[in-house]
C-alpha cells in the first residue's frame, strides 16, 4: 500500500471518528470535547477537562469515548440479540460483560434504550 492510499484511509478514519462524536454529542445532549481545557455544558456550567487526554463527548453526568468499527465484534452482537430476545415486555435489555480474570464488568445497552433513559423518548 503507498504512502498516499495510509493518508487518504488515515483521513477517512479521522472523519469518520469525528462523525461519531458529533452525532454522540447531538443525541445525547452533550458536547464535543476536542482540546478544550474546559467546555461549557449545554445546562450552562463548565466542565474541566484533561487538554491532554481528552473525552469525545461529555454531559453533564457521562464522559464518553466514541469508537465507530467496520464491525461490532460477534460476541457482543449475540449477547445483545440475546438480551433484546429474551427481555420481558417493558423492561429494557442490558448485555453484562465480564472477565474472570481481570474481574472487570461491562454493561452494554442498545442505543434506543440508552437515549430513552437518558434524555427521554428520542427513538
Amino acid at each position: 500500500m503507498d504512502t498516499d492510499a495510509i493518508t487518504d484511509q488515515n483521513r477517512k478514519n479521522r472523519q469518520n471518528g469525528k462523525y461519531g462524536e458529533r452525532r454522540l454529542a447531538k443525541r445525547v445532549n452533550g458536547v464535543v470535547v476536542g482540546r478544550s481545557k474546559a467546555v461549557k455544558l449545554p445546562d450552562g456550567s463548565w466542565l474541566q477537562v484533561n487538554c491532554q487526554r481528552p473525552p469525545d463527548v461529555v454531559t453533564p453526568i457521562f464522559s464518553f469515548e466514541s469508537k465507530w468499527l467496520t464491525r461490532i465484534p460477534a460476541n457482543i452482537r449475540k449477547i445483545m440479540t440475546q438480551a433484546v430476545t429474551n427481555a420481558p415486555e417493558g423492561l429494557t435489555p442490558v448485555g453484562v460483560i465480564g472477565d474472570r480474570t481481570g474481574h472487570e464488568v461491562y454493561y452494554v445497552m442498545m442505543e434506543k434504550d440508552f437515549l430513552e433513559l437518558h434524555v427521554g423518548d428520542k427513538k
